[in-house]
């Protein structure tokens, strides 16, 4: 027996084949885009407070049904008066129907990935939903 007809004799009999069971894209909330931005002001010690306001954000202003593009934004002033972070989110992802509910908990997460993973605030674009935390100096 030739080795190649060894391999594929081996893979059939284990079924190697079709072990892996693909999910449908449309069904997944895939990652598409970060960009974390290279200027500008820091968080640095005010980080934590801009997660805080993520939060609050999230749950006072941006939860809720939005329509396909539909953007909304928020801008908190950090407690030292001399920073402030500006928040937004978008149904604008390539996945995205003509309707779709915005939860506390997805919200969240997505802001909070833009603050925690990007020092100097970030923007990101998922399957469904666009997410923007931008920290800058002054008061909105």
């Amino acid at each position: 027996m030739r080795p190649s007809t060894l391999i594929a004799f081996t893979v059939a009999s284990l079924g190697l084949t079709s072990a892996a069971a693909t999910p449908n894209p449309k069904d997944l909330n895939v990652f598409e885009k970060r960009k974390c931005f290279e200027s500008g002001v820091k968080y640095g010690d005010e980080k934590g407070e801009a997660q805080q306001l993520a939060k609050v954000a999230c749950r006072f202003i941006f939860q809720g049904t939005y329509k396909k593009r539909q953007y909304a934004s928020k801008c908190y002033n950090l407690a030292s008066r001399k920073k402030s972070v500006k928040f937004a989110v978008a149904l604008s992802g390539p996945n995205a129907g003509a309707t779709r509910y915005l939860g506390l908990d997805e919200c969240y997460d997505g802001l909070h990935k833009e603050v925690v993973n990007c020092g100097r605030g970030g923007e990101t674009t998922y399957g469904n939903w666009y997410y923007r935390a931008d920290p800058n100096v002054g008061t909105c």
